[in-house]
């Protein structure tokens, strides 16, 4: 999956990554404009001795874009780049605005490219706690950012797609909101990590408008999507338990205390809307469960 990543980077960054022979180690790529390259790994970070220069980072883009950064606009413009393989290239630079809104974001100088990466199996642990008489318990997974949740989702809609049969879970239709493509690593309009056979995806879609749209036209058991959090995503998830569907989400936090700070999530967890909330720990190394809470045993949470 990395060869796609050192396609597109400048040959003396790519050479040298290839060089130290850490590439199936490699979670992020950082370049910083006029600092040297930093590798982030599974369990470590190596900082490599090329510099990255402007003409570099402009060289990627161009990549990328295949020569055309008009072709890519509006993805800058939302901050970051899906290419082949499902990596995303988040992009830092100076914002300009017109009538308010975003119109570009010029003098780009630094790049994170973080590698889309299938872990077969990491939900085996969690599956059993979540599954109760092959219907799905609706579900929160909660982590600092870089810990983890995405890559645990996606095998969490893989398997419920597949079916368990070790859990007595036949496999469900599964709607997957893939706002920002990275669950599935969609690349135009293409999955390309493995997400089930049962597996709808709809990507560049808030995830409010993403779930009531796949409720409605697609009949999911199941809806799966990343890091809510705003009031329109409360109203659309409940829209989505009314209907009868299970629901799986992830969002950014590291402890309980944390996400009831958010007034609305607090409201679905005092309503016990989820009946387990995941807990993964901000520990080095990704997917690692620090608690599972059972919402029923929690009463009123202050």
């Amino acid at each position: 999956m990395i060869e796609e990543i050192l396609k597109v980077l400048p040959k003396y960054i790519s050479s040298e990554i290839v060089r130290i022979n850490c590439a199936q180690n490699i979670t992020e790529i950082r370049l910083r404009s006029r600092s040297k390259a930093i590798l982030r790994c599974i369990n470590t970070e190596i900082v490599l001795e090329c510099i990255v220069t402007t003409k570099a980072i402009l060289e990627v883009l161009l990549n990328i874009s295949k020569n055309s950064i008009y072709a890519i606009q509006n993805d800058i413009n939302n901050g970051f780049v899906i290419i082949r393989g499902g990596h995303r290239i988040g992009i830092s630079g100076e914002v300009v605005y017109v009538d308010g809104k975003i119109k570009n974001i010029k003098n780009i100088c630094a790049l994170n490219i973080r590698v889309a990466r299938q872990v077969y199996g990491c939900a085996d642990k969690i599956l059993p706690y979540i599954v109760e008489n092959g219907r799905i318990l609706n579900t929160l997974i909660v982590s600092p950012p870089g810990c983890g949740k995405t890559t645990l989702i996606r095998d969490i809609v893989r398997q419920v797609s597949n079916g368990v049969p070790k859990l007595n879970l036949k496999g469900k239709n599964v709607s997957l909101i893939d706002e920002r493509g990275e669950i599935a690593s969609v690349y135009e309009g293409v999955a390309s990590l493995d997400v089930g056979v049962r597996t709808d995806v709809m990507s560049n879609a808030s995830k409010a408008t993403g779930m009531k749209m796949m409720v409605r036209s697609m009949a999911p058991e199941v809806i799966a999507t990343d890091e809510i959090g705003n009031e329109d995503d409360i109203a659309a998830i409940k829209e989505a338990v009314l209907s009868g569907v299970s629901v799986i989400f992830t969002m950014h936090g590291d402890s309980l205390n944390s996400i009831l700070k958010n007034k609305e999530i607090k409201e679905l967890i005092d309503s016990n809307v989820f009946a387990k909330i995941v807990l993964l720990s901000s520990g080095k190394i990704p997917g690692i469960v620090e608690k599972i809470y059972d919402t029923s045993k929690l009463g009123g949470v202050a």
